[in-house]
């Protein structure tokens, strides 16, 4: 019968680990990952080429939460003159040398976007025609816009009540009793962000009528 013999034929070069042509890129937000609404951002995909193919060209793309910002092209950065707060998310980019097939990708980076806090609104939810003593008056403070968290703090004439944190945003309330008429005056709410600090506008609660016309400074 006939035998076969199986020999490694294979170049010895064939074996040899090629060189990594670029290093895994890494996506950089300058100035900085968080920041607030209207700012400018630059993203830049760093990444290094090998010694011994100083010449390769790379082209650059990115992405936000699975979706295409900018395709691929020469320039390793891409500019955003205004952020808003709707850009948040989860941003990276994919290096690949031009006419080839090796893709590498970076790490995620989260971009965050904080919006200032609109003027809040204060407001009397359940109306009381004539408060009497002993009653208890409820205080609603609102904002329309603003990244939570948001820190709501309540003022009568002009000295703190309390404060309350809305974690992810809304509005708060506070209940304030009347146990003289020492507690009629200007009553005022203020919203705060890590971006703005807002103040409502004054209104005055009487034993009379809960709210009166707004308060002038």
């Amino acid at each position: 019968p006939a035998h076969f013999i199986v020999q490694d034929i294979l170049p010895k070069s064939w074996a040899r680990i090629s060189p990594e042509l670029f290093s895994p890129p890494v996506l950089n937000a300058i100035p900085s990952p968080k920041l607030c609404e209207g700012s400018p951002l630059t993203l830049r995909c760093q990444t290094r080429l090998h010694p011994k193919r100083p010449a390769l060209r790379l082209l650059f793309s990115f992405y936000k939460d699975g979706r295409t910002v900018q395709g691929r092209g020469q320039h390793p950065e891409l500019h955003i003159l205004a952020m808003e707060e709707g850009d948040s998310g989860l941003y990276w980019c994919e290096a690949a040398p031009e006419g080839g097939r090796v893709q590498k990708q970076s790490p995620q980076l989260e971009i965050m976007v904080q919006a200032p806090v609109s003027r809040p609104l204060l407001t009397l939810p359940h109306r009381i025609i004539s408060p009497a003593v002993g009653d208890l008056v409820e205080l609603f403070c609102e904002v329309q816009r603003g990244s939570p968290p948001v820190l709501y703090s309540f003022y009568f004439d002009g000295k703190l009540l309390g404060n309350l944190s809305a974690p992810h945003g809304g509005a708060a309330s506070l209940l304030v009793p009347v146990k003289s008429e020492q507690d009629t005056g200007n009553y005022s709410c203020e919203a705060e962000n890590s971006v703005s600090k807002e103040r409502s506008e004054p209104r005055k609660i009487s034993l009379k009528g809960m709210f009166g016309p707004p308060a002038r400074l």
